[in-house]
Order: C-alpha cells, then sequence, then structure tokens
C-alpha cells in the first residue's frame, strides 16, 4: 500500500497503518526500538532531562488508574502526556496532552516522523502509533509521562520506555491467543514492566506468585496492595492519608485509585491532601461504569470484555436486575463473560457487531449458553429493544469497546441526562 500523500487525512493515514505490517499483533521489540532509537526518545531513565514516567499494565483497571494518575499530576502543576489504548469514537482520544486530545496535525505530523524513521523496518498499527505518540511528548518537553500497556507487558511496545515507576492493576485471563491461559505465565509477562530498583505497585491482592517472583528476580522494590495502599468499604488509603467513602463521588474501582495514589506517593511530586481528594473524583472515564438516564430509564455503559471485567460488574449492579444489551468479539471468552453475568441479567439483548473479529447475534447465542435471549443485528437496535421492553429494568451495556461505541452514538439521538 503506497505512503499517504502530503496532505492525506488522518483517516487515511490511519487506513495506511493497518495495512502496514503483515500481523495485526506482532509481539516483541527489537523492530521497534530500532526506529524509537532513530527518532531519539528518551526510552531510558539514565537520559538528561528526561520526563518521569509512569508505566500500567494488567488485564483489567489499567484506564482508571491511568486517569488518576493524570489528574494528580494536573493538580500537582505539572504538564502531562496520556497514553492509552484502544479508543471509544477518536483515535485522538489515545494521545491526550494536558487534557487535550492530540490534533489531526498533530498526529498526521508524527505520523510522518515515524515513517521517514522506520525506514523498511515493518511496525504494526499499535508499534507505530506508539511511537507516534511519543513523539508528541517528547516534542511537548512535559514533566510527565503516563503510559497503559496494550497487550502483556514485557513485549508490548509501550515498555520500550524505562518506568520511574510501574503499577500492575490486574491478572486474569484475556489475550489468550497472545499470553496463553496459565496466570502464572500471565502475570509474569505483565510485570515484565517492572525495573530493577525502581518502585512496582500492585493494584490487587489476588494475583499470581509470578508477579512477586518476577519482582524479586528484577530487583523492584515491590508495594503489594493491602499494605501501605488499599481500598475496602470505609474508603482508601495510601502512604500517610486515607479518602473515607463518603468523601469518594467518582464510579471508577476503588482499588485502582488507591494503586494511582500510592504510585504518585512514591514519585518526587506531592499533592495535598484536599488536591487528591479532588483529582481522584474528576475521574470519569467513558465507557467505564458510564451512567445516564433515558426517559427515567438508567443506563449504564461499560467496556468491560472478559470474566475478570464481568464479575466486577456484577459485584457493583448486583442489587438489581439489568436488561443486558451484549455484543462480543470472536476471540474473547464469550460463555465465561456470559456466566459470571448472569446472575444480575433479567433479560439479554444480543446484539451483532458488524466490525473485524465482531460475532454475530446468532453466533454470540450459540456460544453463550448462559445468555439466552433476543437476536437484534445491531447494538442499536437491541439498545431500542431493551429500552422499549415493558419490564422497565435500568439497562447495563457491555461485552466491548465497540459495543459501548455504538451505543453511545445511537443514545444521542434521546438527549440523555448524563451522571
Amino acid at each position: 500500500m503506497p505512503k499517504p500523500p502530503e496532505g492525506a487525512s488522518l483517516f487515511t493515514w490511519l487506513d495506511y497503518l493497518e495495512h502496514l505490517h503483515g500481523q495485526t499483533i506482532d509481539m516483541g521489540l527489537d523492530r521497534v526500538r530500532l526506529v524509537a532509537d532513530r527518532l531519539n526518545l528518551p526510552l531510558s531513565r539514565d537520559e538528561r532531562n528526561r520526563p518521569f514516567v509512569f508505566t500500567v499494565a494488567g488485564t483489567n483497571g489499567k484506564g482508571s488508574t491511568c486517569a488518576t494518575l493524570h489528574q494528580l499530576s494536573r493538580v500537582a502543576g505539572l504538564s502531562v502526556g496520556l497514553y492509552t489504548s484502544p479508543h471509544l469514537h477518536r483515535f485522538n482520544e489515545r494521545v491526550v496532552i494536558n487534557q487535550d486530545m492530540a490534533s489531526d496535525d498533530d498526529l498526521i505530523r508524527a505520523f510522518e516522523q515515524v515513517e521517514a524513521a522506520r525506514g523498511d523496518v515493518s511496525l504494526t498499527y499499535f508499534e507505530f502509533t506508539t511511537l507516534a505518540a511519543f513523539v508528541l511528548f517528547n516534542d511537548a518537553d512535559l514533566d510527565v509521562w503516563v503510559l497503559e500497556i496494550g497487550l502483556g507487558g514485557r513485549l508490548d511496545a509501550v515498555n520500550l520506555v524505562d518506568a520511574d515507576i510501574s503499577v500492575l492493576t490486574t491478572v486474569d485471563r484475556d489475550h489468550q491467543a497472545f499470553l496463553g491461559d496459565d496466570l502464572e505465565q500471565i502475570g509474569r509477562e505483565k510485570a515484565g514492566v517492572f525495573r530493577a530498583g525502581q518502585p512496582a505497585v500492585l493494584g490487587s491482592a489476588e494475583l499470581p506468585m509470578s508477579v512477586q517472583e518476577t519482582a524479586k528476580a528484577v530487583g523492584a522494590q515491590l508495594f503489594p496492595f493491602g499494605a501501605e495502599h488499599g481500598a475496602d468499604d470505609t474508603g482508601l488509603w495510601w502512604r500517610g492519608s486515607r479518602l473515607p467513602e463518603g468523601r469518594l463521588r467518582a464510579t471508577v474501582p476503588r482499588a485502582n485509585q488507591a494503586a494511582a495514589l500510592q504510585a504518585f506517593a512514591l514519585s518526587p511530586f506531592e499533592v495535598s491532601p484536599a488536591d487528591a481528594e479532588r483529582a481522584v473524583n474528576q475521574v470519569s472515564i467513558p465507557g467505564r461504569m458510564q451512567t445516564l438516564t433515558v426517559a427515567g430509564r438508567r443506563v449504564v455503559l461499560d467496556v468491560g470484555h472478559n470474566p475478570h471485567a464481568a464479575r466486577y460488574l456484577a459485584q457493583r449492579l448486583g442489587h438489581e436486575r439489568w436488561s443486558v444489551v451484549f455484543g462480543m468479539l470472536a476471540d474473547k471468552d464469550v460463555e465465561s463473560v456470559t456466566q459470571a453475568l448472569n446472575p444480575i441479567v433479567g433479560g439479554w439483548y444480543l446484539a451483532g457487531l458488524a466490525v473485524p473479529r465482531g460475532l454475530s447475534a446468532e453466533t454470540l447465542a450459540g456460544r453463550a449458553t448462559a445468555a439466552v435471549g433476543q437476536c437484534y443485528h445491531s447494538v442499536a437496535a437491541a439498545l431500542e429493544a431493551a429500552l422499549d421492553d415493558p419490564a422497565g429494568r435500568p439497562v447495563l451495556v457491555c461485552g466491548s469497546f465497540y459495543t459501548v461505541a455504538e451505543a453511545l452514538e445511537a443514545l444521542a439521538a434521546f438527549e440523555p441526562e448524563w451522571g
């Protein structure tokens, strides 16, 4: 596929990147490191005037942890870059500098720099766009980079950059085609973001032993969940501070925010208890326990797409029965996710996803024996049926980023009330 011409749109560039490499995912750092070196990116902690880097890995909880670190950096008066994936609506959501999404022009400029530097080195879409984010952050001369691992940890392109402080949120089964089914091996891969002599903060007490073993082998300073930091029904706490539950307003998981607060407390930066509270309560992530009201009906949207996320949803929402609008990708554990959700379901509305790897509603029904319900050709159709159900149950939309994105587009026509 020919390189986009001068003046090409962001859409044209992204389409080009999707076809640049023979594999969507190609684990390993050799190719991407070669290009990063040509771009003179600040990968090592030894480099002078390098920004402070938080790297966050885990099966679930990375987004809310990164968002909390981003807000803490902002209230501390720091300039900060936030890199996350995937996105809901626009690619620009992945690259945020001081709370502003990167513009199309800025992204294209960074893509052009990566394209010029790579020569004949083949890069995946994720590798290429990760380098572009690093280019923009480097050009902005930021104080802090907050980086979310895309898949795994050890061999993820984000792990090119040596973390000053790393966070590992949770470990569960997802992306089994690349990480396997063995939780010990998955934990070892995700703990690959730990660095010798640097803090490694854990976001859960339920992690495989391989995480601690990897930290010891690497020589990282391990901060287990439940020791200096943690969360329970009374609130959350971290090194030297506590925030009672009654003063917490954000809907994201408390454990993730406790880990972020601990990581930030271990950095050279400081925030007052009042500013920490303000930062924590400012965290709101589209598609993560996002709540709105449509014609008096409560709707919750969550991008959860693996068994761990489904168990969390069932725990948080288990006080009532839900009409569940559900769509998933073919490479996900449909059966385990639906089994985890089934105790809170009053009715299933199975939706087809017309995207690469998307399952039709009928195929979804065949793979999800726990999810007995009606099939719909689209998320919009399933959502309309759920909202029209005379039972009047609240509606949960989940299963994939694609499911939530399509639902949000459909809900815009209803002029919903947010919050």
